[in-house]
């Protein structure tokens, strides 16, 4: 069979992450096919591409199989290790990207199981302040029953949040609990809708001892609000901060442009063309990296923010704190990772994700398009200034605390929060404001969270 090298090209998605790449081969196009694509003709284009960009191009097949489906066909040449490259049809994207319960419903859950309670429970963890939901009376620390009357257990969780996602509303029954009594209360509506948010939601700063200790809570890395990131730094700098503490504990990542923006703000005694992000790929792709200057010229949103313009912004910190739990990731454990060489990063919570990879966006360049997928092969390893990366297993905290081992949830940005506590315990040299290290915890197990699809299917896109 004769494999045609067919021509491609890189492109921005906005939903996801950030770069444009630009790599061509020096071949000549062969003339493109007219007729009906066939699927020989697609497998083709996938198989030639992949072999071109995957990082691990030397196991793939010699032919490619026309009996399989696209996508069946992108699933058999992913490495059975590979859980992180995708596909997505851009004729089909609302049945080939995974939805949102988050930005479509407007909160977060976990299931969770509590001493001396039998049943399984709803825990809302995550609520975007002015959503409906928040409107109708869902908030972050409420427990739940049941999804559309359907009492929730630890084996129908999932089946319940994807009815949720194929219909346009729902109800939640939220629920009272007293020690081992569990009360239903009222049903509460919930509505599918488009939930836009601005990920920076808390920023404060707090007295401790003699110290300014400024704090932000980051749900996900967008570009687009990075202008809101330089005033709250900027604020911080104008208030005199010392002390730094980042809350990414339910952040999947996004934007590396972002990502840059939030490192730059935090980290002394780097300048424009100081590295951020190192990369490395197949015998094709090669070794490379990014300076703070490369991302902040190419964000996503089309909105840019030069160095210059976080000047204003920019903090003298010896340290930060980062808290994390499993479902920081990739973005996320960009900024813990790549801060290493520049500045001591103290991280507080549970083990990261574990995405130390990164993908390109290949598309179908030719007039007319002939191909309608989008390819996002896995195509690099990351590491940092320093070239330390390797963090496939999550990068584990330096002191461990779990936010559900003190029942009900403070609320986001409480110095009562365990998470929080810790940070501030250390800062102020040990002295004990809560002792979150020895808590004994009312929480057996969690059987699930919502968040963690988003985790799951997020992917950091690199410049080459």
């Amino acid at each position: 069979m004769d494999l045609r090298i067919f021509p491609r090209k890189i492109v921005y998605l906005s939903c996801i992450t950030a770069l444009l790449f630009a790599c061509r081969k020096e071949d000549a196009p062969p003339a493109i096919p007219t007729g009906p694509v066939t699927q020989q003709e697609t497998n083709n284009w996938i198989l030639d591409s992949m072999r071109y960009y995957y990082l691990w191009n030397e196991g793939l097949p010699g032919h490619a199989d026309s009996q399989l489906t696209a996508m069946n066909f992108f699933n058999s040449l992913r490495k059975t290790t590979d859980s992180f490259s995708q596909m997505i049809d851009a004729n089909n994207v609302s049945g080939t990207i995974q939805k949102d319960l988050l930005h479509a419903y407007g909160f977060s859950y976990a299931v969770v199981s509590i001493d001396g309670i039998s049943q399984p429970l709803g825990l809302i963890k995550f609520v975007i302040p002015g959503s409906d939901s928040n409107l109708d009376g869902l908030n972050r620390g409420d427990y739940f029953t049941r999804i559309n009357g359907k009492l929730l257990t630890a084996s129908n969780a999932l089946q319940l949040e994807n009815e949720l996602m194929k219909a346009t509303s729902g109800t939640i029954t939220k629920a009272a609990v007293n020690g081992s009594s569990v009360t239903e209360l009222d049903e509460i509506p919930i509505r599918n809708k488009l939930v836009l948010e601005n990920p920076l939601y808390v920023k404060k700063v707090w007295n401790v001892g003699n110290k300014k200790v400024g704090y932000i809570f980051y749900n996900y890395f967008e570009d687009y609000f990075d202008d809101d990131l330089v005033t709250a730094f900027t604020q911080f700098k104008n208030d005199q901060v010392t002390e730094l503490i980042i809350d990414l504990r339910y952040n999947p990542g996004g934007s590396l442009t972002a990502a840059a923006v939030l490192s730059a703000l935090s980290a002394p005694n780097i300048t424009e063309k100081s590295i951020f992000i190192k990369y490395s790929g197949n015998n094709k792709m090669g070794n490379q990296s990014a300076s703070f200057e490369n991302l902040l010229s190419v964000p996503s949103s089309g909105k840019y923010v030069s160095f210059a313009n976080l000047t204003p912004g920019r903090l003298s910190l010896k340290r930060v704190f980062v808290i994390t739990t499993s479902l920081t990731t990739s973005s996320s454990e960009a900024v813990i990772n790549n801060l290493k060489p520049y500045m001591q990063v103290v991280t507080i919570g549970e083990r990261t994700y574990g995405k130390d990879k990164a993908s390109v966006i290949i598309t179908d360049m030719r007039t007319p398009q002939r191909i309608s997928w989008m390819l996002y092969p896995i195509t690099y390893l990351l590491s940092n200034a320093a070239g330390q990366g390797n963090y496939a297993k999550g990068i584990a905290p330096d002191y461990q605390v779990n936010e559900l081992n003190s029942l009900p949830l403070e609320p986001l940005g409480d110095s009562t929060d365990p998470f929080i506590a810790k940070a501030i315990q250390l800062i102020d040299g040990g002295r004990r404001i809560r002792d979150v290290t020895t808590e004994t915890t009312p929480l057996s197990r969690s059987y699930y969270d919502s968040r963690k699809r988003t985790s799951d299917g997020s992917v950091m896109i690199i410049p080459h």
